[in-house]
């Protein structure tokens, strides 16, 4: 036994010291409380007492004023007004019922009584004012003997003598309990004075050694804080207030830049980010911040592409049907949409003829052209793999130019012809086969997504071609059957016309054969 204590004094020496600092501690919390709780209870019943002595105050106010007022009959003695008497009545009584409700009082039957008399006593003193100011002293005096402090006088005594009695035994518990308290931790200081001189030293060192890691816990703060959330390349240590404040900044700042980008604000900075430090914030949660922003701007950017694209394409799709009885039109109407919404200077389109003469001959036809809202209509023909409208059907891919050839286009304005800076031709598939090809001629490049459009606009656009020639085809061909039958119906009334006059023609010889046989029985 006495190896064993040998072996562990310092260990059960701390444990001791360890457990009489945690009971002391937990014995300072709980007296901590105990004592402030008495103090809050001290404090409530000296409150409760003071608005208690406040209402009756503004009892002997309204009278002090009543009176005055009464007797001289200058406004300057009717000091406390009825505005006055009745929000001190609400004030204090809203205080009590915040009071009451803290410390648990309720007194059902005195309380409201209470209430109602100085609400009644207030409106006592706003009649006599009134009785006064319209010097109705009769009915002043007549309030006056009905003396209704008599009757509001024991209500008050009643309630003010429970409620004191309710508070004295309040402060008497607090009071009690802390002079326990008191008396519990002075003993356990006392047991503290003469076990923990010993060790004094240990702790000093552990404080000592505590500082140590705290210092190193914060300078780890530092630099996880520069390292996960914002390097502002400052490698001074600046201490543990700045360290702390420079963290939650640092989280402020993420959570004000992350409010803005969801709401759309593209614009925004990380606040104190510059060209020194932004190398260092490749890899932390500023960086990748702003790396989201980058990328969901790119996104919006593309929805709002997507959009355009989809409404321009429904849009495209409603002029198509409502003109996709005739090509001209429906060719006209395409073009001219196309180039007004691409923002445009010119626009032609060009469709898929074969030669009348040889069918397996075919050309290009200029079907529309469009420019400053106005229509050009030309007779222009392009062979296959002639100039850039040929040479773009023969290799079915969009052609798209910066740099125009010399004398290919003009854009005519009120200033005069002026060359275009951008020129896209772009082919018009159907079914796999160039149906038709569009021409933009335009002040500025088309960019990526406008000539990705243009291509999809254009399937709209050949399909509906297609679907119009041969529909107009299906038309030429049923006029010629029924041009054909009309003829086969007249050939046919022809034909029993012949009919009817060889029948007659045969009935007419019949008879005359008849006639001369007949003539010639008679001669025998």
């Amino acid at each position: 036994m006495r190896k064993f204590l040998n072996k562990h004094l310092i260990s059960i020496a701390i444990y001791t010291v360890s457990a009489l600092i945690l009971l002391s501690v937990t014995l300072s919390f709980y007296n901590k409380s105990v004592m402030s709780d008495a103090l809050e209870t001290k404090e409530q019943t000296d409150m409760v007492f003071r608005v208690a002595e406040n209402t009756l105050l503004n009892i002997r106010q309204m009278d002090i004023s009543g009176r005055g007022y009464a007797l001289i009959r200058e406004d300057g003695f009717l000091f406390w007004s009825v505005a006055n008497a009745r929000r001190e009545n609400r004030q204090n009584f809203k205080k009590l019922d915040s009071l009451f409700a803290i410390q648990g009082y309720s007194d059902p039957v005195n309380y409201p009584k209470l209430k109602a008399g100085f609400k009644k006593y207030a409106d006592m003193y706003e009649e006599m004012v009134g009785h006064l100011k319209n010097d109705d002293l009769e009915a002043y005096k007549e309030l006056l003997k009905d003396d209704y402090g008599r009757t509001f006088w024991p209500i008050n005594d009643a309630f003010t003598t429970r409620l004191y009695e309710f508070e004295e035994e309040l402060v008497e518990k607090a009071e009690a309990k802390y002079e326990r308290a008191i008396f519990q931790n002075t003993i356990v200081q006392l047991l503290l004075l003469l076990i923990g001189l010993p060790t004094l030293i240990f702790v000093l060192f552990k404080l000592k050694k505590e500082n140590k890691d705290r210092t190193a816990l914060l300078i780890n703060l530092r630099e996880n804080n520069k390292k996960y959330l914002f390097n502002d390349g400052d490698t001074r240590f600046r201490g543990a207030a700045k360290i702390l404040n420079g963290s939650i900044e640092n989280l402020k700042k993420a959570a004000h830049y992350v409010r803005k980008v969801a709401s759309g604000e593209y614009d925004v900075e990380w606040e104190g980010m510059t060209e020194e430090n932004r190398e260092l914030n490749q890899e932390n949660l500023a960086g990748q911040l702003i790396e989201m922003k980058k990328q969901m701007e790119l996104a919006d950017v593309e929805n709002k592409k997507r959009i355009w694209s989809t409404e321009g394409l429904s849009k495209l799709s409603e002029i198509i049907r409502n003109s996709e009885q005739d090509t001209k039109d429906l060719t006209f109407q395409s073009t001219k949409y196309l180039t007004e919404y691409l923002g445009a200077q010119q626009g032609s389109l060009f469709i898929l003829v074969q030669d009348e003469d040889d069918h397996n001959e075919k050309h290009l036809e200029l079907s529309a052209a469009y420019a400053f809202d106005r229509r050009k209509f030309l007779n222009k023909k392009i062979e296959i793999g002639q100039g850039l409208v040929g040479q773009t059907y023969r290799e079915r891919e969009t052609l798209l130019l910066t740099e125009i050839p010399q004398d290919y286009t003009f854009i005519k304005s009120g200033l005069g012809d002026a060359t275009p800076t951008c020129l896209a031709v772009v082919p018009m598939m159907y079914n796999e086969n160039v149906q038709a090809l569009i021409e933009l001629a335009s002040f500025r490049k088309f960019e990526d997504h406008e000539v990705k459009f243009l291509e999809k606009a254009g399937e709209y656009v050949a399909s509906a071609i297609a679907t119009t020639q041969n529909n107009e085809k299906t038309r030429i061909l049923l006029e010629q059957m029924q041009q054909q039958a009309e003829e086969m119906r007249a050939q046919e009334e022809e034909l029993r016309q012949n009919m009817e006059e060889l029948e007659a023609t045969q009935e007419e010889m019949r008879r005359k054969e008849k006639m001369m046989e007949e003539k010639m029985q008679q001669t025998d």
